[in-house]
């Protein structure tokens, strides 16, 4: 697995080439939308210009790279807290502002029999754009996981809805094409996408306020916290049996807590039980891989 800063440098590479597609991709929709009064095509550059500012706001958030060889703290300092409770915030309202978009630009064009772009021009952006959104969202999702980072979370989310709005006004573009009588369906298939994205803005929101938030990934993608749980597990099992032991640090590192001692000027491997292995032993755990190793008589301070 790449090293955090490593990890930090990607986020803000992904984010570099997100704001620099899109706002090329945006322009040129919105100017040929203008030209040809297509509604498809003039939201798809607003869509556009919302990536934009969440690529934006994740390159905010990773301004800071970690050192070499510095991993991300289990638990966030309270600046990089606040950071990334400002980034998901962020994120949050902008995946709010593409739902209510997404609803009101469908509302308007089912009131009005807005019939959808099939044109050259609409059908050869959309379906060029749907390869590149896709390969620039792929690892941006990796990244959520890795970083643990809810805004980087937050700017995967954001651009998997982009990509599902341009996958809508692509099949509409062809149904209609096909099919006249399908003006309907990119609308109302926003409708239904708006509501998604209005849920995931929600959780946004409601995450950032939770009394719990630590700036990891809210759906649980976290990629460490499992590990960390195990650790922790592991610790608190063997903190108390490891007191027995002269290695105490190797003891807590181990898969099992083990000690050395010499005996006839052989070094054994020994190992704690649960249970003290006799009434002289007392709180002492020590034994070797079969045969019991008890305390010398005088001697309940050592181990084994």
């Amino acid at each position: 697995m790449p090293a955090y800063r490593r990890l930090q440098q990607y986020a803000i590479a992904i984010s570099i080439i997100s704001i620099i597609y899109n706002g090329a991709e945006g322009g040129v929709s919105v100017g040929l939308g203008a030209e040809s009064s297509s509604r498809s095509l003039v939201f798809f550059g607003i869509q556009s210009g919302i990536e934009v500012v969440s690529s934006a706001v994740v390159l905010w958030r990773f301004r800071n790279v970690a050192k070499p060889g510095e991993e991300r703290d289990v638990v966030l300092s309270k600046g990089h807290l606040r950071v990334e409770k400002v980034g998901t915030w962020s994120i949050g309202i902008l995946i709010a502002l593409l739902a209510l978009a997404t609803e009101i630009t469908a509302i308007v064009g089912l009131a009005r029999h807005s019939e959808p772009d099939s044109s050259n021009a609409s059908l050869i952006i959309s379906a060029s754009a749907l390869v590149l959104m896709i390969l620039i969202w792929l690892p941006k999702r990796t990244l959520a996981k890795r970083l643990d980072s809810s805004t980087m979370e937050g700017e995967a989310t954001c651009s998997l809805s982009c990509i599902q709005i341009t996958i809508v006004l692509f099949i509409g573009s062809l149904v209609f094409r096909l099919w006249k009588g399908g003006w309907w369906v990119d609308n109302a298939t926003s409708i239904v996408l708006g509501l998604l994205f209005a849920r995931e803005a929600w959780k946004m929101l409601t995450w950032v306020q939770d009394p719990s938030f630590n700036g990891g990934c809210c759906g649980g993608c976290s990629h460490n916290p499992p590990r960390l749980d195990r650790d922790a597990e592991l610790a608190e099992q063997y903190r108390d049996l490891c007191e027995c032991c002269h290695e105490k640090d190797e003891c807590r590192s181990g898969d099992a807590c083990k000690c050395e001692t010499k005996e006839s000027e052989e070094t054994v491997q020994q190992s704690c039980q649960d249970e003290p292995v006799d009434d002289d032993c007392h709180d002492k755990c020590c034994s070797t891989k079969n045969d019991t190793k008890l305390p010398e008589s005088g001697d309940r301070d050592s181990c084994c």
